[in-house]
């Protein structure tokens, strides 16, 4: 059986990753809780104030 051998991310690159994964969780994705819309102000901004009622 041949093993490979897999690295391991650099500090850098999981901080890369995990402020990606933040910011899409913060500011993108929809929140059951506001009724399956995403989360303001990012989206109020680049799409404008017709999300409020």
């Amino acid at each position: 059986m041949v093993r490979t051998k897999v690295r391991q991310p650099t500090r850098v690159e999981a901080q890369i990753v995990i402020n990606h994964w933040l910011r899409q969780y913060n500011h993108t994705r929809r929140h059951q809780a506001l009724k399956m819309r995403p989360p303001l102000p990012e989206t109020l901004i680049r799409n404008g104030p017709e999300l409020g009622g």
